[in-house]
């Protein structure tokens, strides 16, 4: 829901707002947000989605009792949900644009169950926002959007950038994130102009490392099969990049 005179004086959230319920009237995915209804009142436009019980993945993950009750078998289980909605939209020559965290909604808190207990679908992409159709023959983009810690190396450096290659490189950040519990590059710290500019070259440079895992659960998750799946959307040359679709 959002007030129609905030839409009527910024062009960027009506923009938004309108694109949002354009995307997700014409798509179904069973691990992409459901459209139910939109309607305008005297003061607001509103969008109805479904109810995911189970809430965002960043405050799930933000709990270190939850974290700790992170396993491998869960973890590949997100990570495969979260590559179907995208491998999909990206076939369907759809892009988000906004992947991180915060936007990946469970339909269960997993770490409060068993894991062969838990629904499917348990992850449901949302907040559509960003999204766009492209054309594939033509795809490069221009516009500077998402969230910086998310970004690839071609927007932190204003270039042209093809939706799909930065969104790979989005879900390779997720996973890093899944498996560490922290963002790449590990421990940097964005406290003022100056640390900030050393964070963006880092990740326009495409460097981060692996932090040390004290305990036996943690190491367990940064496998090397998880090293090597980010080690293949960390890349800092889209082209060499890996494709959702194809992992």
């Amino acid at each position: 829901m959002i007030r129609r005179d905030i839409c009527d004086k910024n062009d960027r959230t009506r923009i938004s707002f309108v694109r949002e319920v354009e995307v997700l009237r014409h798509i179904s995915h069973p691990n992409i947000i459901t459209y139910v209804h939109s309607f305008t009142t005297q003061s607001h436009h509103c969008l109805v989605l479904e109810h995911i019980a189970g809430g965002e993945l960043f405050d799930l993950l933000s709990d270190d009792a939850n974290r700790e009750q992170m396993s491998p078998q869960l973890l590949r289980r997100l990570w495969r949900e979260l590559c179907s909605a995208v491998g999909w939209m990206h076939s369907v020559a759809l892009v988000h644009r906004d992947i991180k965290l915060e936007n990946i909604l469970l339909t269960r808190n997993p770490f409060k169950s068993p894991i062969h207990t838990l629904p499917s679908p348990l992850l449901k992409l949302t907040d559509f926002g960003l999204s766009r159709f492209i054309d594939p023959a033509a795809p490069l983009l221009t516009t500077r959007c998402g969230s910086e810690s998310y970004a690839a190396p071609e927007i932190i450096m204003g270039k042209p950038y093809d939706g799909r290659r930065t969104d790979a490189w989005a879900c390779g950040v997720v996973l890093y994130a899944l498996a560490t519990g922290v963002l790449p590059p590990h421990g940097a710290q964005t406290p003022s102009r100056e640390s900030r500019r050393t964070y963006l070259m880092r990740i326009a440079k495409a460097e981060y490392g692996w932090p040390e895992m004290a305990r036996e659960w943690e190491r367990a998750l940064v496998s090397e099969d998880v090293k090597r799946v980010v080690g293949k959307l960390l890349v800092r040359d889209p082209a060499k990049r890996a494709r959702i679709g194809d992992l």
